[in-house]
């Protein structure tokens, strides 16, 4: 059996990772980045032909965006849970909508991804080809994330996808209890390597009472927001501390009904249910401009970056008031309209620079696990295990893995290039 990496490898997103069996191979995952000009970059090439399955972690781009591609005219079985290939297919459709002119798939590749899949349970095994096994479990990333355990050739291979040991609002942190202790290998996310979260409460708390601050001083808050998880997070921490008014645009307000059909996959449907029925949908580019300055509100819209989406056109609106607020709950990329905005107070948006004099305040509601949870997952695992750490910086990754041999852990590997192989 071979692991082989094409994506994700010296690289934070694009993941890919193939596992090679005799009865053949077995795709995790097939995500894009973006380069600086917003254009898709795919991982390396697999011909259909040679898949048995490809198993999807979640919806997110950069562990799903390159799928359409490879159903051109194979279809090979996408295993996934339902919720993610729900919201795969919006997310597609979307993508189409903004980057189409850069992708080598359409909606007819989209529509036979789709026809594709074969639903997953988590905690329920799945044959995908004869001495091959799938299990997978909640990896409490965003909702229908799963870990899978694959079973072949009498080893055991765990792929982590992205994942938080740690409950949100959203969503029970991963479940791990189930994972086999003895794995040959681990393929683990490592994001966030080089750095912790801070504690989820004391998060909130200051969140909260940065977003009060500003509606009772007669501003209004935009939070810009991934429309898959982010967004629901948010609205979610709002909600259950009674801050308001709310008002959601953009593709979030779809991926929010469609979360709210899985209530058994949420932390706390009751408040998910409550937050559906407080928040104001702006469905209309004529309620969006009522939102804007008719009352202080706060307003969550995708895109989390700044980078697109409705958030743009409310940024343009608030960006100039100091009684605004431009609250960023996510990673900002470098070359990005966010990223510039916290690191200059300025933005250069549609060719023109809007300076900032709004409050701009960052908060770290990643739905990653950090440096204490990674170690706290490696551990669980037998010292026979190998562990490899992708989706990952390399100095970041290189500089743990270090760090973890010296506390006893010496079989970590860093693949550091798209193309590595590792031979179990």
């Amino acid at each position: 059996m071979r692991v082989k990496f094409l994506g994700g490898a010296g690289e934070v997103g694009r993941a890919a990772v193939l596992v090679k069996t005799a009865t053949g191979s077995v795709l995790f995952d097939y995500g894009v980045n973006f380069d600086s000009q917003g254009r898709p970059v795919f991982p390396e090439h697999v011909r259909p032909k040679d898949l048995v399955a490809v198993v999807l972690s979640h919806a997110h781009l950069d562990h799903s965006g390159a799928l359409p591609s490879l159903y051109v005219s194979v279809k090979i079985p996408i295993y996934a849970t339902p919720l993610t290939m729900e919201l795969s297919d919006v997310m597609y459709t979307d993508m189409i909508k903004l980057s189409g002119y850069y992708l080598p798939y359409t909606h007819e590749e989209v529509k036979a991804t789709m026809e594709s899949a074969i639903p997953l349970t988590y905690g329920e095994p799945v044959e995908l080809a004869p001495d091959v096994t799938l299990t997978v479990y909640n990896a409490g990333h965003v909702p229908g994330s799963a870990i899978s355990v694959l079973e072949a050739e009498g080893k055991t291979v765990v792929f982590t996808g992205d994942f938080n040991l740690r409950d949100t609002a959203l969503l029970k942190g991963a479940d791990v209890y189930n994972l086999p202790r003895e794995p040959d290998v681990v393929v683990m996310e490592a994001t966030y390597a080089a750095a912790d979260h801070p504690p989820r409460q004391d998060l909130e708390r200051d969140f909260v009472n940065t977003v009060r601050e500003v509606v009772e001083g007669g501003g209004t808050v935009l939070i810009p927001s991934f429309a898959l998880g982010r967004a629901q997070e948010i609205l979610l921490t709002l909600v259950k501390h009674e801050v308001g008014p709310i008002y959601v645009d953009g593709l979030a307000r779809q991926v929010n009904t469609i979360v709210g059909k899985y209530p058994h996959l949420l932390n706390d449907y009751d408040l998910y249910r409550k937050a559906l029925e407080v928040a104001v949908e702006i469905p209309s580019a004529y309620v969006r401009k009522r939102a804007v300055g008719q009352e202080p509100s706060i307003i969550i819209s995708p895109a989390g970056m700044l980078k697109g989406g409705a958030s743009l056109y409310y940024f343009k609106k608030l960006a100039g008031d100091s009684r605004n607020a431009i609250i960023l709950p996510s990673f900002q990329a470098p070359d990005t309209p966010g990223f510039e905005v916290l690191s200059r107070g300025e933005a250069f948006v549609d060719g023109t620079t809007i300076k900032v004099k709004a409050r701009v305040e960052w908060f770290d509601f990643s739905a990653h696990s950090g440096r204490s949870e990674l170690v706290e997952f490696i551990e669980r695992f037998g010292a026979q295990s190998r562990i490899v750490l992708f989706h990952t910086e390399p100095s970041s990754a290189l500089q743990f893995a270090k760090w973890m041999q010296a506390r006893g852990r010496d079989n970590i590997y860093v693949p550091l290039a798209v193309g590595e192989e590792l031979e179990l």
